[in-house]
């Protein structure tokens, strides 16, 4: 029974990861980038998800330019 539960578990936790999109994929799909920019503002998604960030970057250089610098490290 116990190895079912894990097995269960196991499953629905990989299962709800979504895709994390790059900032090209965000740059290259404008319905996207919105879709995951409204996202991310109301709180459906971690604001400081990878999937956030990339989109925020994308918004930001088609709009200004390039994306400021991010330490890697900062959000671990």
């Amino acid at each position: 029974m116990k190895k079912i539960l894990i097995l269960i578990t196991a499953m629905f936790l990989f299962g709800c990861n979504e895709k994390t999109y790059t900032v090209e994929d965000f740059k290259n799909n404008k319905e996207l980038r919105e879709e995951y920019n409204k996202k991310c503002k109301n709180g459906e998604l971690d604001s400081f998800s990878l999937t956030c960030r990339n989109a925020a970057d994308a918004t930001f250089s088609l709009m200004i330019g390039t994306p400021p610098e991010r330490n890697p490290h900062a959000w671990d």
